[in-house]
């Protein structure tokens, strides 16, 4: 039997500032004429001060490490899968890899270091490199980490965006966040990942990509939101069905779904969608938080995660479907069931003894 792999523990590294929809849009230099906040549900998202990704994927380490059963040395790998390399002011960093500044920064000092970058399902991405890692038994632990500062492209887009229709208005959904999650083989078959899987339509690579700005410094994110719904409506319900098949649930089973948290309107379209493919109503078990945090990026099941552990709606025991889409066209979707994390996460952050 091959063995499954478990979400050890859990590190959330969330700035505090937060930065409402109206402020984004008020600060543009021309003003679409859109209602952002209306369309997308987003209404604020946390914003980075004095801290940039790196920065953010250490402190969610940080906080991973210390509820975790393993000290940073015991650790045998650390991949890093942050989209934003922006680790300094004014400055893009590529190399060396993020991960190797995470690991000298907690002291992982036997961890293979490398990054994986797959845009939004970058850490998911991360966790199945991870698990062919343990199961091939070239190591025994690992971390995931992702430090995401995406508001240097919503200040691009601020200065650049000039109609109601420019492929730059995405970037002004966007959030700050940092995750961590420390991965290794579950003690028991019943609780971890069951079905772990990615898939890319290369062919649609056209509706959504970053790259430098050619009119002003910083970068840039263009999306064709409508195109890349359309698509990915049209093909996500398939592979979430395929998911479900090979970890022998139905919708009884399935206590929750986190998807990407894109928008409260997107991941409604989404649900429509799952719905009339299945020819079913389905149950009240999606969970958004789009509307506090925004699009985290790669962080965003893992903030939703935190958040929804802390309000007490997730729970040990509990099976949980994260659905990821990515620009690529990347979908993946994860079946886990959860041991006691979720209890021993709460009484962590609470300080109580984990």
């Amino acid at each position: 039997m091959t063995r499954k792999i478990r979400i050890e523990s859990l590190g959330i590294r969330l700035p505090e500032k937060v930065v409402t929809t109206e402020e984004l849009m008020a600060s543009c230099r021309r003003r679409p004429r859109l209602d952002l906040e209306r369309i997308t549900g987003i209404v604020t998202r946390r914003v980075a001060v004095d801290e940039h990704a790196a920065d953010l994927a250490v402190g969610a380490a940080r906080r991973a490490l210390a509820m975790s059963r393993y000290a940073p040395e015991e650790l045998d790998a650390i991949v890093c899968t942050s989209i934003s390399k922006h680790n300094r002011p004014d400055e893009f960093t590529f190399e060396p890899a993020t991960a190797v500044l995470v690991r000298r920064a907690v002291g992982a000092k036997k961890a293979l270091v490398f990054d994986v970058v797959n845009a939004c399902a970058g850490l998911l991405n991360g966790i199945w490199v991870l698990q062919g890692l343990i199961r091939s038994g070239a190591i025994r632990r690992g971390m995931v980490v992702s430090g995401e500062q995406n508001m240097p492209l919503a200040r691009t887009a601020a200065r650049e965006v000039r109609h109601s229709l420019d492929g730059q208005l995405a970037a002004l959904t966007l959030g700050d966040c940092g995750a961590a999650v420390i991965v290794d083989a579950s003690p028991d078959d019943k609780v971890g990942f069951h079905w772990l899987d990615l898939v890319t339509g290369a062919r649609h690579d056209h509706f959504c990509w970053s790259k430098p700005s050619s009119r002003g410094s910083g970068g840039i994110l263009v999306t064709k939101a409508r195109g890349l719904q359309i698509e990915g409506n049209r093909n996500f319900p398939a592979y979430l069905k395929q998911a479900l098949d090979a970890t022998g649930w139905d919708w009884s089973d399935v206590h929750h779904v986190i998807p990407h948290q894109v928008s409260t309107r997107a991941i409604r379209q989404g649900i429509r969608a799952i719905s009339r493919y299945m020819g079913c109503d389905l149950p009240d078990v999606f969970l958004s938080h789009a509307e506090t945090f925004g699009n985290t990026t790669t962080a965003s099941h893992f903030l939703a995660l935190h958040d929804f552990i802390l309000r007490g709606t997730i729970r040990s025991g509990a099976n949980v479907v994260l659905v990821s889409g990515a620009s690529g066209i990347v979908i993946s979707h994860a079946t886990f069931t959860f041991d006691d994390l979720p209890e021993r996460y709460l009484g962590h952050v609470n300080g109580a003894p984990a």
